[in-house]
């Protein structure tokens, strides 16, 4: 197998993880390397290097996606350059993995994946839950029909983060905002849990911060199967433990997901409640490995994009953001 020689854009706390997982998948197999990494600030990105075992840094993107000896990149910028970078990065021959949300909304979004088609590039939104084995194992559950049709969903992703309107969850310019940055999740579980068809009906509430981004936002989901969702994120109110789980209900059965945007167990119960499977998968490094497995065999393959995340996965939970934004009743 080729090794897919990886290139980091940006230098922050995720490209941190990415880093780690990275040199983790390197060290059990020759399928991947860290060979480079860029930020807008040379002296950061030498830093990031050396703490990462990286050959070689550049103190600008545009440096990076012209090194002939990177295969692919990982895009792990605030949210408002992921558009701009894809496309350069696609463009330069890069196949690409970006950060979650890949756009700030689906209009946006559409540019990148015709460049992906027309380049002929792989293209992934780095939407790490989608590949984890704990998450997996719960739609796997669904589609074998072991909690019947599904009926309902809660998911909540709830993050105390003190406010600060530079930081890139209050920075409207930076695509800050709780439904952006957290909210993505649990649309995308209800998404992947209802078949991955759009919703018939929404319904919303949002808050906003001082800033203008939103700091509360709650949703409320319809299909036309009878199936519904109850989301809702913030980015100032304090977690518990509960209120960072999904529980799907079906007519015979049920799913719990603890932290289910990085779920190491996955509990099945029947319509009595008994647990039936106590499915665990704690995670072999942090989590983002089964990510760059995904998109590195994907890489590999030739393909352009992935079945676990494939281009309209993306649009389609970009629409949903949109239309819960667009229907909100603010507050």
């Amino acid at each position: 197998m080729k090794t897919i020689r990886w290139g980091i854009i940006a230098t922050g706390n995720i490209a941190s993880k990415f880093a780690l997982a990275l040199n983790y998948e390197a060290s059990r197999s020759n399928s991947v390397r860290l060979a480079a990494v860029a930020s807008r600030d040379a002296a950061k990105s030498a830093r990031f290097a050396e703490q990462w075992g990286c050959a070689r840094s550049y103190g600008s993107y545009a440096e990076l996606f012209a090194d002939p000896e990177v295969d692919a990149v990982y895009i792990a910028t605030p949210n408002n350059l992921h558009v701009e970078l894809s496309i350069a990065a696609l463009k330069s021959g890069k196949a690409v993995l970006c950060e979650k949300p890949v756009s700030l909304d689906a209009s946006s979004l559409l540019p990148v994946i015709e460049t992906a088609r027309q380049e002929k590039r792989f293209y992934m939104e780095a939407m790490w839950m989608k590949c984890n084995p704990s998450f997996q194992k719960a739609m796997s559950w669904i589609q074998e029909g072991k909690i019947g049709a599904p009926r309902y969903l809660r998911a909540d992703f709830f993050l105390d983060s003190p406010f600060n309107p530079e930081s890139r969850l209050y920075n409207p310019v930076l695509g800050g905002g709780a439904l952006l940055d957290l909210g993505i999740y649990p649309v995308t579980c209800a998404h992947a849990a209802a078949g991955k068809i759009k919703p018939d009906a929404v319904s919303s509430i949002i808050k906003n911060a001082p800033t203008g981004v939103d700091s509360y936002n709650s949703s409320h989901l319809v299909w036309k199967s009878g199936f519904t969702a109850d989301l809702s994120s913030s980015i100032n109110l304090q977690g518990i433990k509960e209120s960072r789980s999904a529980f799907i209900i079906g007519e015979s059965g049920s799913i719990v997901l603890p932290y289910f945007w990085m779920a190491e167990e996955a509990i099945l119960t029947g319509s009595d409640g008994a647990v039936l499977e106590h499915a665990k998968k704690p995670f072999e490094c942090n989590g983002y490995e089964y990510e760059i497995r995904e998109a590195s065999l994907c890489i590999e393959s030739g393909a352009t994009e992935s079945p676990v995340q494939t281009w309209a996965d993306s649009i389609m939970v970009m629409e949903i953001l949109d239309q819960i934004r667009t229907v909100a009743a603010y507050e």
